[in-house]
């Protein structure tokens, strides 16, 4: 056998067919079918993740007004040591999350039965209270005339702890209406303390 017989059959497997003899070159197809998914599936997975986080600091958020609404309504009065108690439910509630940079207004609402509803009175943290008095806009039909309703509002600066997709700070928000259980307006009753109220100073 010479070497050019030896050579031969690599030769004629290896012989540059011209660029028609792409289309039935088979090898590497897969590699190169994934590097071109792998992006988008990297993009999709990072996005879903984000996106269940994001999720569950909005459901923490809800449930967070849902409650600090609902334990209001459920008070005759509303003492500084109710406040504190309040802070410190919607603390629990807010976990994992941190209830220390969140923003919390818990409000009472009267219609004195002339249709205007206004501010009874308004606790907040982080963010200011409604002034006392001043008219404030709910949505039709959730007041009595006359009567009252507590509007428990949450807002959250969520950052996500990933960053690939949602690289910016997004606010979820919340706001729950509830009409007092046991009293037609809940009255706010303070100790004159200006360092008591709602929040963690309390």
């Amino acid at each position: 056998m010479t070497i050019s017989s030896f050579f031969a059959p690599l030769t004629r497997r290896t012989r540059w067919r011209g660029v028609k003899g792409l289309w039935y070159n088979e090898k590497g197809v897969s590699a190169v079918e994934f590097a071109l998914i792998a992006p988008v599936l990297v993009l999709v997975y990072f996005g879903c993740i984000e996106l269940s986080l994001l999720m569950r600091a909005d459901r923490r958020v809800t449930a967070t007004a849902a409650s600090l609404g609902d334990l209001t309504a459920r008070l005759v009065t509303v003492s500084d040591q109710d406040m504190m108690e309040l802070y410190n439910a919607a603390n629990v509630m807010m976990q994992p999350y941190s209830a220390n940079v969140a923003r919390m207004r818990i409000t009472s609402v009267v219609d004195n039965g002339n249709g205007e509803t206004r501010v009874a009175w308004s606790d907040a943290f982080n963010i200011e209270p409604y002034t006392p008095n001043a008219t404030i806009t709910v949505p039709t039909g959730l007041v009595p005339s006359p009567g009252s309703v507590i509007v428990a509002e949450v807002e959250y600066d969520y950052q996500s702890q990933v960053g690939f997709i949602l690289s910016t700070s997004r606010t979820v928000k919340d706001v729950f209406y509830l009409r007092p259980r046991r009293v037609t307006s809940i009255p706010r009753v303070k100790d004159n303390d200006d360092n008591t109220g709602f929040g963690p100073q309390s």
